[in-house]
């Protein structure tokens, strides 16, 4: 009999971690999420793949992901020449370089300061803190994107072109 309980606290436990592990091969690369950003510059289009929460959508609902508690977590992929726009949040934004090499770039007024990173390096963008990364290449670069909300906002854009066709996207429809 104690075996059999052993067993089922065994198997309840392998389905706990089971629901609670999310594989790079399960997650669906989604380049509708900064589509908008394209409309003023193609060189901006990045795919995101959602692990926790769901980081840089309307709703917040993402059934593949797993539920957002303290922070969200995703993987960006960005071809080589691409770059983000200038942007900020309302929370701190760590960017983690997994394969490839970027270039975060930090604005300031007409100042802007900028530091390449490589596959293991990483750099804290503070709350309000207005920064954007830019892949100068080889290949494309892959980084851990981690915003200290479950339930951040969207990019606040510092271009109004973007903030204008933001207020108009939706990016949980994935129709557009």
């Amino acid at each position: 009999m104690a075996t059999a309980r052993k067993s089922a606290a065994t198997a309840a436990l392998d389905a706990e971690l089971g629901r609670n592990c999310k594989t790079f091969a399960s997650r669906t690369p989604n380049w509708r999420v900064f589509a908008l950003e394209t409309a003023v510059d193609p060189r901006y289009a990045r795919a995101q793949r959602r692990y926790v929460g769901a980081s840089g959508s309307v709703s917040h609902a993402d059934a593949e992901a797993l539920p957002a508690v303290a922070h969200t977590l995703s993987i960006m992929e960005m071809p080589e020449g691409h770059h983000q726009p200038f942007h900020h949040h309302d929370e701190d934004e760590i960017f983690f370089v997994l394969e490839g090499a970027c270039t975060v770039m930090w604005q300031e007024g007409d100042q802007v300061v900028e530091r390449r990173l490589g596959k293991w390096d990483m750099a804290n963008n503070p709350s309000g803190r207005i920064h954007a990364i830019r892949n100068d290449g080889p290949g494309p670069v892959f980084f851990q994107v981690m915003l200290a909300s479950p339930r951040p906002a969207r990019p606040q854009y510092e271009d109004e072109r973007l903030l204008a066709l933001q207020r108009a996207d939706d990016p949980d429809n994935k129709k557009k």
